[in-house]
């Protein structure tokens, strides 16, 4: 997928989203290791998930964790490199 104004809008609203989950239980912050890159993906779009998934595929660096939406529900997972 090729980081269309589309695919960048839905980035920025799924990151708001994140962001708004963040404020209100902040304790999942405690569930990513420090210094790592987060990954925001969705149930409900495949698409930009995988997108956002082999972007951090192709890093050469770092850690990852996803951050995962489902039902307005996050769940938080570390990835392995």
């Amino acid at each position: 997928m090729n980081m269309t104004k589309t695919t960048i809008q839905k980035n920025i609203q799924l990151s708001i989203d994140f962001d708004t989950y963040v404020s209100r239980h902040p304790r999942v912050l405690n569930t990513i290791p420090s210094g790592a890159h987060i990954i925001i993906t969705s149930s409900s779009d495949k698409a930009l998930s995988e997108a956002n998934r082999s972007i951090a595929h192709g890093s050469r660096s770092g850690k990852f964790v996803e951050a995962h939406k489902t039902n307005g529900s996050w769940s938080i997972v570390t990835l392995k490199r």
